[in-house]
């Protein structure tokens, strides 16, 4: 069995856990005849055939693991340019509910002048219809005002009756008529 660790550039191995006759014991080149004379052998060399192999595998895992962190880093580079676009259209959402909102704004305020035209014509064909009635000051008040009996269509009497208040508001030598004309 073979347990690696890299110590100042050096690599170790361990022994096997048991040494078998007739194989080596994975300390040098010391070999155990399968007879029973005993001979040492010196080492031929202080480094072992394997290292080569461990230097090897070793340059290789450096060369994965900077590749690794390169990978790392520009997963992190993407990650960074990812939060700025979603930063970026975060400001665009938000310019987009305030350009929504002004346009909403714009549009209750076309509205209520469309609504105030409206309301202007309205005043308009009433001042039209009462002139054509040509109706006497002496004839027009408040009290007679509703019992007032001229042909003239339901919308019209509404809209004379929202005007009540503008007869009030009318001075007292100022033709009743067109206090509601205007």
């Amino acid at each position: 069995m073979l347990k690696i660790g890299v110590k100042a550039n050096r690599l170790e191995m361990d022994p096997p856990l048991s040494t078998h006759i007739g194989q080596t014991s994975g300390r040098g080149n010391n070999h155990i005849p399968a007879d029973d004379t005993t001979k040492e052998v010196p080492p031929t060399s202080s480094k072992l055939p394997s290292d080569g192999i461990m230097e090897e595998s070793v340059s290789q895992m450096t060369i994965m693991l900077s590749n690794i962190l390169e990978h790392h880093g520009r997963a992190n580079q993407c990650l960074a340019s990812l939060e700025e676009d979603l930063i970026h259209s975060k400001r665009k959402e938000e310019k987009l509910k305030a350009t929504i909102e002004a346009l909403e704004k714009q549009k209750s305020e076309m509205n209520a002048r469309v609504a105030l035209m409206e309301r202007k014509d309205l005043y308009e064909l009433l001042e039209a219809k009462m002139e054509g009635f040509q109706i006497a000051n002496h004839l027009v008040t408040i009290e007679g005002f509703e019992n007032l009996n001229l042909t003239i269509t339901q919308k019209w009497v509404e809209i004379a009756a929202l005007n009540l208040k503008e007869f009030e508001k009318c001075p007292m030598d100022y033709p009743k008529a067109l206090c509601i004309a205007r």
